[in-house]
Order: C-alpha cells, then sequence, then structure tokens
C-alpha cells in the first residue's frame, strides 16, 4: 500500500472519527435539549399545578370566610329580632301593668267616691234624725210647759 492510499484512509479514519465525534456531539446536544425543555415542561407544569392548588385553597378561605360571615350574620341578625321582641314583650307588659293600674286606681277612686256619699248619706240621715228627736223633745217640752201653765192658770182661778 502506497503512502497516498494510507494517509487517505487515515483521513478518511480521521473524517469517520471527527463525524462520529460531531454525530455523538449533535446527538448529546439534542438529548440535553430535549431533556432541558423536559425539565422546563415539567417545572412549569409543576408551578401551574402550585398556583392552581393556592387559588383553589384561596377560593376555598374565601368561600368560608363568606359562609362564616353569612353565619355571624344571622346570628347578629336573629339576636337583634329576639332582642326587639323581647323590648316589645316587656313595652306591652308595662302597658298592660299600666292599664291595670289605672283601672284599679279608677275602681278605687269610685269605691272610695260611694263609701264617702254613703258616708256622707248617714251622716245626713244622722243628723235629720237627731233634728227631727229634738225637735220632738222640744215640742213635748213645750206641750208640757203649756200644759203646766194652763193648770197654773186653773189653780189661780
Amino acid at each position: 500500500m502506497c503512502i497516498r492510499d494510507r494517509k487517505k484512509q487515515e483521513a478518511d479514519k480521521k473524517k469517520k472519527e471527527t463525524d462520529k465525534k460531531k454525530k455523538d456531539e449533535d446527538k448529546k446536544k439534542k438529548q440535553d435539549a430535549e431533556k432541558k425543555k423536559k425539565d422546563e415542561d415539567k417545572k412549569k407544569k409543576q408551578e401551574a399545578d402550585k398556583k392552581k392548588k393556592d387559588d383553589d385553597k384561596k377560593k376555598k378561605d374565601t368561600d368560608k370566610k363568606k359562609k362564616d360571615d353569612d353565619k355571624k350574620k344571622k346570628e347578629t341578625d336573629k339576636k337583634k329580632k329576639d332582642e326587639e321582641k323581647k323590648k316589645k314583650q316587656e313595652a306591652d307588659k308595662k302597658k298592660d301593668s299600666d292599664k291595670k293600674k289605672k283601672d284599679d286606681d279608677k275602681k278605687k277612686k269610685e269605691t272610695d267616691k260611694k263609701k264617702q256619699d254613703g258616708d256622707k248619706k248617714k251622716k245626713q240621715d244622722s243628723d235629720k234624725k237627731k233634728k227631727d228627736e229634738d225637735k220632738k223633745k222640744k215640742q213635748e217640752a213645750d206641750k208640757k210647759k203649756l200644759i203646766r201653765k194652763r193648770r197654773m192658770k186653773r189653780k189661780r182661778r
């Protein structure tokens, strides 16, 4: 084999090795690029999943807070309504009590007036009776006096 053939063979071999090396580098670059892309996609997916999870949690918390606020408002409204009902009942009770007191006072006043009228009538009757008795006694005394006077006149004659 001549030197030229051998040189050509070596050059071919070297070229072959270079081509193989280049091919291996290209393959490695491609694999690295695919791996990098895959890792980035995975990372993006994880971030998206995390964001979705956080958003879901936030929404759930917001919903829970709203539900708690609604419950609290409902309880407050119920409490307020109960207090108003209680106040109304107390006001009605006081009104009834005042009415009863007023009626009792009116009855007492009427009873006192009747008693006063009765006492006045009794006193008038008693005074009239006493006056009549006094008048009767005076008339009897006058009659006796007159009779005595007549007797005295007769005796004188």
